[in-house]
């Protein structure tokens, strides 16, 4: 079986990464280098692992060697790391901000707007998640003492909806697209929305095998970057596919697709760093000595990429 050997011959020679990932939109280049062969031209072999709860429960997964590289939000990478979590950041992945929908039950009259949220009890999918500190990052914005807000630790997506439908608390925030279709079929209700003020997606890997297997690491930024160059040169295709495979109404992935910047580059940039610690900071998911120490010559290097 001659064609069995080289299979197996070629097999050999990919180094595998598994790598962790949320099932949205913004990791469909993945699925295109795939596609496309271009992870094989680059010398490596990815298996995407979706990850159905976000930011926190990846950073945990990926503690623990179930998968080699993830894709998470910068805020969440930014404070495990921070916080003396064995990780570090290898790179960046969408260089654009992320709108975060902040959504509340559909029946719930006391929530109209965000100033009715002031001292609110958010629901989040488990500590440390983006949902948690963006909830932090907003009160920062609003001015009001993030101290004072409460968090109920409710899980996934779906257990978020629940939740504030239930009037067990009185909002969450989840990214933007995602949320819009909840919002239309009117499931939930949309108070507002805020931005991430740094690039939102980052790739981390476990602190040890970032150094081992750097070029490894190297390859599949390369092969991402020309994923994400061939994404960004095709608007009328990519749109079609984003809508279809993610369930989007075709003008929210334009709108989507229009705003995205899938940079992948295994350089991150220091001051998206620093923003998003003094934010914690702010925030009071991080304190003033865990930044200082985080900024200290011997830690900036678990956040400066490969």
């Amino acid at each position: 079986d001659h064609e069995g050997v080289d299979k197996m011959a070629e097999s050999a020679e990919l180094e595998s990464i598994r790598v962790g990932g949320v099932p949205e939109h913004f990791n469909y280049i993945f699925q295109l280098a795939e596609e496309k062969g271009i992870f094989k031209k680059f010398g490596v072999k990815v298996e995407f692992i979706i990850q159905k709860c976000g930011t926190g429960a990846m950073i945990s997964s990926l503690k623990k060697g179930e998968q080699d590289v993830i894709v998470a939000l910068t805020e969440g990478l930014v404070a495990d790391i921070a916080k003396g979590g064995p990780i570090k950041l290898i790179g960046q992945y969408v260089q654009s901000s992320l709108c975060w929908a902040i959504s509340a039950g559909i029946n719930n009259n006391d929530i109209k707007t965000v100033s009715d949220l002031k001292d609110g009890t958010f629901a989040i999918s488990r500590n440390g998640s983006g949902s948690h500190l963006m909830a932090t990052v907003l009160a920062s914005q609003k001015g009001w003492d993030p101290t004072k807000l409460k968090f109920k630790i409710v899980g996934a997506f779906k257990k978020l909806r629940d939740s504030v439908n239930a009037k067990e608390t009185d909002a969450f925030m989840w990214e933007t697209f995602t949320t819009k279709p909840f919002h239309d079929s009117k499931e939930i209700k949309r108070v507002g929305e805020i931005y991430t003020p740094w690039p939102c997606f980052m790739l981390a890997a476990r602190d040890e095998d970032a150094k081992k297997r750097a070029p490894a690491y190297q390859n599949l930024i390369k092969a991402l970057s020309e994923a994400a160059t061939l994404f960004h040169s095709d608007s009328k295709e990519m749109v079609k596919r984003i809508s279809k495979i993610y369930s989007l109404k075709v003008e929210d992935a334009k709108e989507w697709y229009s705003k995205v910047k899938i940079n992948p580059t295994s350089k991150v940039p220091m001051d998206a760093v620093k923003k998003a610690l003094t934010s914690l900071q702010t925030s009071k998911v991080l304190t003033e000595k865990q930044v200082e120490s985080a900024l200290s010559k011997q830690m900036l290097q678990a956040f400066t990429g490969l």
